[in-house]
């Protein structure tokens, strides 16, 4: 044999030859990433008849080499230099506040240069991202149907693709469970556009800085009994839930909401679990929700006003008190976790850390 023939046996695919039984055999042994690098790179592989895999975690974190994680903590290091420069440089005398403007220009150029490697590495890895995506859910009309029950996708805000994989995700293959994460930016998909759809059975839904204020008004939302929300304001959580009527079960992670009380007033709510994970929120009143069954809160020390919540059986708190929240920097006292009328609770867990914690009444 000689070498040109030799070479071209060794590079010929003979697996795909294999009958379709054997290839979902081999297919249904592969974890769920590798099914679909597998089926993205050969057409013979991709139309073969759905496979026992139904959950999906694709993200771009999974493309992005060690080195931009190394890249992106030693920003996050040289932001926090800057900022202890820059607060330094505020105290200085005026003999030292030469120095100390160098020395904020300097972290400043490094943050900026750190930065630009980043945005190259995240622009390399979004091209190899929207192909990966794109063959997934967005192939031809012949592609026999697969079951898709539970889907992640974690992307840079930066291609005008997402539109598609969402309308493509929940109206075309009937996805179950939905976890979108947008980082380094923020997304506005109407989901108003899926009322025409006929396929929908999403019941459970995480957005991180993908919502959009008109939300709540299309039906997608109105079906779903599971929505998490973050770094989203959390002033939309009552009209979320005066048109979410199916919601069960609410969380709100990393929201900012400027220490102001957050009023919750929904007689026919039919909510029974709200989380509430740190989330900037000075007071917290619980005015009506005729159907919570457990209320959980982590993060800077609230004050908990109980109104009309006569099935609350479970409250969770956990606080971290950094002396610089609050308007006035009072004390996290115990009293103010139980203002109101509060209901006979079965279980109660309180965590109360920090330095002017204070357990008197």
């Amino acid at each position: 044999m000689c070498p040109s023939e030799e070479h071209d046996s060794c590079c010929e695919d003979k697996i795909s030859s294999l009958p379709d039984e054997m290839l979902i055999m081999i297919i249904n042994k592969l974890d769920a990433r590798t099914a679909i690098t597998t089926t993205i790179l050969s057409k013979r592989w991709r139309d073969l008849p759905a496979h026992s895999h139904t959950c999906y975690d694709l993200g771009v974190d999974d493309i992005l080499p060690p080195r931009y994680h190394k890249l992106k903590q030693m920003v996050v290091e040289a932001k926090a230099g800057y900022v202890a420069e820059k607060n330094a440089l505020k105290l200085a005398g005026s003999h030292a506040f030469r120095d100390r403007f160098f020395a904020v220009n300097d972290w400043m150029w490094r943050v900026r240069r750190l930065t630009t490697h980043l945005q190259r590495y995240e622009r390399w890895a979004m091209r190899r991202y929207v192909k990966r995506v794109n063959a997934f859910l967005l192939p031809p009309t012949n592609v026999q149907q697969r079951s898709i029950q539970k889907l992640r996708l974690q992307t840079f805000g930066t291609s005008n693709c997402i539109d598609q994989w969402i309308t493509s995700a929940i109206g075309r293959w009937g996805v179950e469970d939905l976890e979108l994460i947008i980082d380094n930016s923020s997304w506005r998909y109407d989901f108003r556009l899926l009322d025409e759809c006929k396929n929908v059975r999403l019941k459970r839904l995480v957005l991180s800085n993908c919502y959009h204020h008109d939300a709540p008004n299309s039906l997608t939302f109105q079906r779903l009994t599971a929505l998490t929300l973050c770094k989203e304001h959390i002033s939309h959580v009552c009209y979320v839930l005066r048109n979410c009527v199916q919601l069960v079960d609410l969380s709100l992670k990393h929201s900012d909401y400027n220490q102001d009380p957050l009023h919750i007033c929904v007689p026919k709510s039919k909510l029974k679990n709200l989380q509430l994970d740190n989330c900037n929120v000075g007071q917290v009143y619980l005015t009506s929700l005729p159907c919570l069954e457990a209320f959980a809160c982590r993060g800077q020390p609230i004050e908990l006003h109980y109104g009309e919540v006569p099935r609350l059986r479970h409250v969770s708190l956990n606080f971290l008190q950094t002396g610089d929240n609050g308007k006035d920097g009072s004390l996290c006292r115990l009293g103010k976790l139980f203002l109101g009328i509060p209901p006979p609770l079965e279980y109660l867990a309180l965590q109360l850390r920090g330095g002017q914690v204070s357990s008197h009444f």
